[in-house]
């Protein structure tokens, strides 16, 4: 008896392995499928700028980046840009611009080279400076009346899609671009301003998926159809636990990474686990973990420890 409602998946046409270059920017769930991919070994980047929830955001950071579009002390207010995430914030003005640029020159040169983007969206509202009127990628704390809260129109998110897929493809025309929805509810919105926001999103998202050579991983579908139980969210009964990303994981293995790169992560795994070992013989413990990573380096030289 099948007691599971099975979400189809579509194979990427060009597999990740581990020569690929693989980046993922957006919300948290993306650093949930990045961590895994960092754990066996592949060459990602993951959210330079940290997690950012809307389109238009990354639209800003994305055409910035490959356009080259130095920041300047203009972009920052005090320790902080509303154009990133506070992870990159600086009690010195200075070292936050160069940060900043660093970070750019990073997502540019990572975009060029990479084989793979996956974009997650978590979300349509969005808060706009009302002082600067500009959406910002985070509000860093500040007094909530500095700003005003909006839910981008499926429109306006289609056109910022559009122009990250006209930027990036131009900028390497050799890269495969996924799209995702992320399963992470918006609480605070309000149970049906969150359903409304995911559906503007996840309109846009097939409404450009199917007028390009882009493709959509169906997370938000496998988190709400086959995860339909509590016993797969974290505490706050919103997240997924680790149960639940692991399940997300298994089914993206399925439609993105070649299956003959499994040799190759169970090698990574085994050396993962004895790095996180706690040994009673520390000594002991660096050699063994400094020759089994010899060893891999020198056996698959191609994975990224």
């Amino acid at each position: 008896m099948k007691l599971t409602t099975t979400v189809p998946l579509s194979n990427l046409p060009v597999l990740i392995d581990h020569h690929s270059k693989v980046v993922l920017l957006g919300s948290c769930f993306t650093e949930n499928i990045g961590s895994k991919l960092a754990y066996y070994g592949f060459d990602v980047t993951v959210n330079p700028f940290g997690i950012v929830f809307n389109s238009t955001s990354l639209r800003i950071l994305v055409e910035r980046a490959i356009k080259n579009q130095a920041f300047t002390i203009v972009d920052c207010t005090d320790h902080f840009s509303y154009l990133v995430h506070s992870d990159l914030n600086s009690m010195d003005p200075k070292k936050l611009v160069f940060h900043l640029n660093t970070t750019l020159q990073h997502l540019r040169e990572s975009l060029k080279k990479a084989s793979h983007l996956f974009i997650t969206l978590g979300t349509s509202w969005v808060y706009r400076h009302v002082e600067k009127d500009m959406i910002v990628a985070n509000c860093h704390k500040q007094p909530q009346q500095l700003f005003s809260k909006e839910l981008l129109s499926i429109d306006t998110i289609h056109d910022d899609l559009q122009r990250i897929y006209e930027l990036v493809t131009n900028w390497n025309t050799e890269i495969t671009i996924t799209y995702t929805l992320s399963p992470v509810r918006h609480i605070k919105d309000g149970f049906i301003k969150n359903q409304r926001s995911k559906a503007r999103l996840h309109e846009a998202i097939q409404s450009h998926v199917e007028r390009t050579f882009a493709h959509y991983f169906p997370a938000y579908e496998i988190a709400m159809d086959e995860l339909r139980d509590y016993r797969f969210y974290a505490r706050d009964m919103i997240h997924l636990n680790e149960l639940g990303i692991d399940f997300i994981w298994s089914r993206f293995r399925e439609s993105a990474i070649n299956i003959n790169t499994l040799t190759q992560q169970k090698a990574v795994e085994k050396y993962r686990k004895l790095s996180h070992h706690k040994a009673t013989d520390i000594e002991l413990h660096k050699q063994q973990l400094a020759k089994m990573k010899k060893q891999l380096t020198s056996e698959y030289p191609q994975i990224k420890l």
